[in-house]
C-alpha cells in the first residue's frame, strides 16, 4: 500500500499518480534558492578603467540600475517563495497537475537572473522591450503560482478546512500579483523605466488592502463575540 508522500495510487482507487511530497518541495526550494542567489552575480562596482574614462560620479551612476533591479527582484522572488510555502503547507497529495503547475512556475523563476539583467540594462539603454520582458517573466510566475493555488484549494478542500475568507485571500493575493505584473507589460512602453519599478513594489501595499478586505467580515464577527 502506498503511504502519504510515496509513489502509489490514491486510496479512492482511481488511477491518478501520486508523487513524493518532500521531493517536490525540496526541488522547488532549490530552484528558488539558486535563482535568488544568482541575482547577486550581476552586481559589481565600477572598475578603475571606467572611473578614469567617465569620471567617478558617472561611473557610480551606471551601477545604480544594477542594485535597483537586484533589490526589486530579490523582494519579488522572496514574496513568490513565501506564497509558495504558504500554499504547499496545505498539500497532502501531489498529483501530476500539481507537479506540472509547479514546474512551469519554476521554469520562469529560473529566468529571474537573466530577466533582472535585462531589466537593469533597460535603465541606461532606454529599451522598453527589456522592461516588458521582465514584467512578462513576473507575470508568468504569478500565473502559474495562482494556478497551483487553485489546484491545491480544490483537491485539498480548503474552503471546508480553512474557511471562505482564507480561500478568498489565497485567490486575492495571487490575483494582485498577476494583475499588477501583467499591467506593467504595456506600461513599460509608455512609462519611464524608473516608474515601472514602482509598479512592482505596489504589490506589497495593495496586498495588504486586499487581505483586509478578505478578512473584514471575519474580524467584525470576532469583535462582536463576547469575551469569555
Amino acid at each position: 500500500m502506498a503511504g502519504e508522500g510515496e509513489y502509489g495510487r490514491e486510496a479512492s482507487g482511481d488511477r491518478e499518480d501520486v508523487f513524493p511530497h518532500d521531493r517536490v518541495v525540496f526541488f522547488s526550494d532549490a530552484v528558488f534558492a539558486i535563482a535568488i542567489t544568482l541575482l547577486a552575480i550581476e552586481l559589481r562596482l565600477p572598475g578603475k578603467e571606467l572611473i578614469e574614462r567617465v569620471g567617478e560620479s558617472a561611473a557610480y551612476q551606471e551601477a545604480v540600475p544594477l542594485f535597483v533591479s537586484y533589490f526589486i527582484s530579490f523582494a519579488v522572488t522572496g514574496l513568490f517563495w513565501s506564497t509558495h510555502m504558504q500554499t504547499w503547507k496545505h498539500v497532502r497529495r501531489v498529483n501530476a497537475r500539481l507537479v506540472w503547475c509547479t514546474l512551469l512556475q519554476l521554469m520562469f523563476v529560473a529566468l529571474m537572473p537573466f530577466a533582472t539583467r535585462e531589466y537593469s540594462e533597460a535603465f541606461s539603454a532606454h529599451a522598453p522591450g527589456r522592461s516588458a520582458f521582465y514584467a512578462f517573466v513576473l507575470t508568468m510566475i504569478a500565473l502559474f503560482s495562482l494556478l497551483t493555488r487553485h489546484v491545491v484549494i480544490r483537491q485539498e478542500h480548503l474552503v471546508e478546512s480553512q474557511g471562505r475568507a482564507s480561500v478568498r485571500w489565497m485567490y486575492g493575493r495571487g490575483l494582485v500579483s498577476l494583475v499588477l505584473f501583467a499591467a506593467a507589460i504595456p506600461l513599460a512602453f509608455v512609462l519611464p523605466t524608473w516608474t515601472t519599478g514602482l509598479i512592482f513594489f505596489l504589490i506589497f501595499p495593495v496586498s495588504r488592502i486586499v487581505r483586509h478586505a478578505c478578512f473584514r467580515h471575519v474580524e467584525a464577527v470576532e469583535a462582536k463575540e463576547p469575551v469569555a
